[in-house]
């Protein structure tokens, strides 16, 4: 705010450091003249922000940071090459596709190097996408041509196949364990990218509406500085120039003690009120008298006539128990505390004459006239500065008005900055990308359900493979078997190729469009000051706008950098320093306006103003007014004691409660009326109850007359003691205290009230540079931090590139990353099918060594023209083994072994060797059918 068009206005306050004040040793030292504090009005709250820069990456942080490290890799630190920057970017495409294509192609090496990571791995996925298929198509043909593991090379397991099996089926599981969490990954951050960007537009109004309530509460923060705050320090200091002489007036009347004139003023003019008082007293004093006299004989009377009636009675049960509860000599008496007290005072009639003497010798007019001489003071000085005032007041204002401008730029210059209108278009963002985001999204899922469907088959595949039994059983086998195991293995490697072109393609051009803005969107509004395109952008485009907008609160003096004013920003500096305007409004100059406006002078001006005429004949006391006083001090109302009424305590007038009494007299009536001899009784209880009414109305009446005398003792002791312990030494202390005020005056009058003005000034600039002070560390370091914008920018920040982009890339990477799996799953798939198709175990090494031209040659000749059903055994009809050396008995060949060795129940079995019964005894029937050697026949 620039302060040096300021009026000078100030010129009624100044420091009085040139003239010290200087007493007398027996005068106090001056303390503060003013009463007056400026309170000012708070700065407002602030909003309730609602923006929120934090970030859950619920469970795929792990994936975030692998796609992001494996981006940096293949990602140069620049966006652009060295020979290109964003200018030429933009001219080239607003020229038309012609420029496009001639810039392209002068620039294609530049912008090649410079991403050739980005390319070299699309490439590769494009290859990728390509080749699959093809070797797909080659891998099918094989296996119609019985290769490839179409077809085992033998039903039986050789001697390594049993370990074969086992360590790679291990390893593949380990790569389609691997491939799960990729498959898991992909449909988790396809939601992620889907659900980030139905939420943007939600955050990014979120984050708008903070920056307008930023924008609001420092605009209303600025107001209630230079405004409010202002308007009332005017107010407290417009009151200090009103009451100028009675704040000199009095606190010089508190430094001389000239302060008794006022206090003997009161005194004297409250004699009237005294005298009421006094009579009140008299009155209260003489009707107690009278009433405590009544009801002392009252009582007595009644104590003998009770004592006469119930003695007619005594033999009476009833009678007898009330005099138990009741002693009427003691207890119907009055206490003897109150008994004690004397009410009446005599001596108050001839204090109520003396004080009616003075009254008539005009005391009071006495006293007020020397009040009148030291109020003089108080005219004369404001009417040395009468004229002074209204131009004080009117400069205060014109200050005044000047803050108010400069607020209402400053609040022109925040209103600016038009959010409504951005808020305004942030739902058209949905309206033109969510049905695109949609389509994003279903795509996204068909191509994780693709990858799932595949890694289905291979997890399948692995469990029947591990799990079931070799295929060839004869009872119900024909499923659940590692040749199902083997079947789901051929149709995950059909899927992937099948699959292979559609999902890499699409992977691939998910890679170009994430990897593209997570370059140039999000790591250059993340790190701006250290994004190349970023600062040519801010150069070119940024800074003239900026500039522009804020050139009317610049003047034009300072240049402005989004790049700077972002960074400034997140460190939580204040807008006044962001924006740099002590060049503009440098409100440290506030500090100085002593020496920017000429105050000596007009100080000096003040000094000459306040010129109080000669005080050394003023005269507090007259000698005639200070013997009237001693004479009213001489009165007997100091020696007369009024405490003793304020002890009385009004409940313990009777030593009985009266009403208790004749209510309990009451019910001894209606007992004794109950026996006919008794009733004269009755009659005399009657009458005594009827009387002790009247005396408990006679209490009642004291006790009111009681409280009436307190309050007017109270009252009488504040009128003349004035916290002294009497009206004596009251008066005595304030008549010294008069007379000396009198002799200062007299001597030090007029350096008093230099000094006193001195000090007045002084405390009244305190308060100017209290509210500079104020202005100061306010805007300094408390309006506008910029917190809040730093939140709502990160915020947005966060909603688009971790809450999108993240995701986003993290779904190509887990596509990608399957099928990378995925090949060495092929490969080591191909080489399970036919360890799994094998349906009969290792023979044993003699077996293994045998040749048997019949069974070869029809195998060779069958093979690729027919397949056994993997759930039916092979069926030849080749003849038994021969012998193992050692052995007595030939051993049948194995596929004719029973296969179900496990079963409780066994099956007859037939066989064509009827020597594997030898080892049965003879008499044991074998359980078997003996069937005759099959026919040979070598062929043609």
């Amino acid at each position: 705010m620039h302060f040096y068009t300021i009026p000078s206005f100030l010129f009624l306050f100044h420091t009085a450091t040139s003239d010290p004040l200087t007493t007398t040793p027996q005068l106090p030292s001056l303390n503060g003249v003013l009463d007056h504090v400026v309170v000012y009005q708070p700065l407002p709250a602030a909003p309730e922000y609602k923006s929120d820069d934090s970030f859950n990456a619920r469970g795929m942080e792990h994936v975030y940071l692998l796609t992001n490290t494996f981006l940096d890799l293949i990602q140069r630190d620049d966006v652009l090459p060295k020979g290109i920057n964003t200018s030429m970017i933009i001219n080239a495409v607003g020229e038309g596709p012609a420029s496009t294509l001639q810039f392209m192609k002068a620039h294609w090496q530049d912008l090649l190097l410079q991403y050739i990571g980005v390319l070299t791995t699309g490439v590769f996925g494009l290859l990728l996408a390509i080749i699959l298929p093809l070797i797909g198509l080659f891998f099918c043909c094989c296996r119609c041509a019985g290769k490839c593991g179409a077809y085992p090379d033998s039903h039986y397991d050789k001697r390594s196949d049993a370990c074969k099996r086992f360590f790679t089926g291990v390893l593949l599981s380990v790569f389609v364990i691997a491939a799960m969490f990729g498959s898991v990954c992909a449909f988790v951050t396809n939601h992620y990218t889907f659900t980030g960007w139905t939420d943007l537009t939600r955050k990014m109004d979120i984050s708008l509406d903070d920056t307008g309530h930023y924008f609001q509460h420092t605009g209303d923060s600025v107001h209630v500085l230079l405004v409010t705050n202002f308007a009332e320090l005017e107010e407290v200091v417009n009151d200090i120039l009103d009451e100028s002489g009675p704040t000199l007036k009095k606190q010089l009347a508190n430094i001389t003690e000239a302060v008794a004139i006022e206090t003997l003023n009161d005194l004297v003019s409250g004699l009237s009120k005294v005298k009421r008082n006094l009579r009140d007293i008299s009155d209260d004093t003489n009707e107690l008298e009278a009433k405590v006299a009544q009801l002392q004989d009252g009582l007595s009377r009644s104590q003998r006539s009770l004592t006469s009636a119930l003695e007619g009675c005594t033999s009476n049960q009833v009678c007898e128990k009330f005099l138990s509860q009741y002693n009427l000599d003691k207890d119907l008496a009055m206490a003897d505390d109150f008994l004690k007290i004397k009410f009446k005072m005599p001596a108050i009639t001839g204090v109520l004459s003396d004080i009616s003497d003075l009254i008539e010798n005009d005391i009071e007019e006495k006293v007020l006239v020397g009040k009148a001489k030291f109020d003089l003071i108080e005219k004369q000085i404001e009417q040395s500065i009468e004229d002074i005032k209204p131009k004080v007041k009117t400069e205060l204002r014109e200050m005044g008005k000047q803050l108010e401008t400069q607020n209402g730029k400053i609040k022109a210059a925040l209103q600016g900055l038009d959010l409504a209108v951005i808020q305004k278009d942030i739902p058209k963002l949905d309206t033109h990308t969510l049905k695109y985001v949609e389509y994003r999204y279903y795509v996204g899922l068909v191509m994780a359900s693709g990858i799932l469907l595949i890694l289905f088959c291979f997890i399948l595949g692995l469990f029947y493979g591990m799990c079931g039994k070799r295929p060839g059983g004869l009872y119900g086998d024909d499923c659940c078997n590692t040749g199902t195991g083997a079947s789901f293995l051929v149709s995950g490697i059909y899927f992937t190729f099948l699959f292979s072109f559609l999902l890499l393609l699409l992977t691939t051009a998910h890679f170009l469009l994430g990897a593209g803005v997570e370059k140039a969107v999000c790591q250059t509004l993340l790190a701006p000051h250290q994004s190349d395109i970023f600062q040519q952008i801010d150069q070119h485009y940024f800074q003239p706008t900026l500039n522009e907008v804020l050139n009317d609160a610049s003047n034009g003096n300072n240049r402005y950098s989004a790049t700077k004013l972002i960074s400034d920003c997140h460190t939580n500096d204040t807008i006044y320093n962001i924006l740099k305007l002590e060049s503009v409004y440098n409100i440290t100059e506030l500090t100085n306006w002593r020496s920017h406006y000429g105050i000596g002078e007009y100080i000096e001006n003040l000094k000459n103003k306040l010129q109080i005429g000669e005080l050394s004949g003023i005269t507090l006391l007259t000698p005639e007014t200070t013997h009237d006083l001693e004479e009213l001090a001489r009165s007997e109302i100091s020696d007369m004691d009024f405490s003793k009424f304020s002890d009385i305590l009004e409940d313990e007038i009777t030593k009985i409660d009266l009403r208790s009494f004749i209510r309990h007299l009451r019910t001894l009536r209606e007992q004794v009326s109950r026996y006919p001899s008794l009733k004269f009784v009755a009659t005399k209880l009657d009458n005594e109850a009827l009387y002790l009414e009247n005396m408990n109305k006679v209490v009642e009446t004291v006790k009111l007359t009681l409280r009436h005398l307190k309050q007017s003792v109270t009252q009488l002791e504040k009128n003349i003691k004035f916290n002294k312990s009497s009206m004596r030494e009251a008066i005595h202390t304030l008549i010294g205290q008069a007379n000396r005020a009198t002799s200062v005056i007299r001597s030090k009058g007029p350096q008093l009230i230099g000094d006193l003005t001195g000090r007045y000034v002084s405390e009244t600039v305190g308060l100017i540079d209290e509210y500079v002070d104020r202005v100061l560390t306010s805007i300094e370091r408390e309006v506008g931090y910029c917190a809040p914008l730093s939140t709502s920018y990160n915020a947005t920040v966060v909603a688009f590139c971790h809450e999108i982009v993240d995701p986003f890339n993290g779904f190509w990477a887990s596509i990608g990353w399957c099928f990378l799996l995925f090949l060495p799953c092929i490969c080591l798939s191909v080489s399970l099918i036919s360890l799994y198709r094998k349906s009969e175990g290792y023979p044993g090494p003699l077996v293994e060594t045998e040749t048997q031209p019949l069974d070869k040659k029809r195998r060779d000749r069958a093979r690729g023209h027919r397949r056994t059903p993997s759930g039916f055994p092979e069926v030849t009809h080749s003849r038994a083994l021969p012998p193992v050396p050692g052995e007595v008995e030939e051993r049948a060949h194995s596929r004719y072994r029973d296969t179900s060795a496990t079963r409780h129940i066994e099956p007859p079995r037939y066989t064509s060797n009827p020597s594997l019964n030898q080892r049965s005894p003879p008499s044991a029937p074998s359980g078997e059918y003996e069937r005759p050697p099959p026919y040979y026949y070598p062929g043609p």
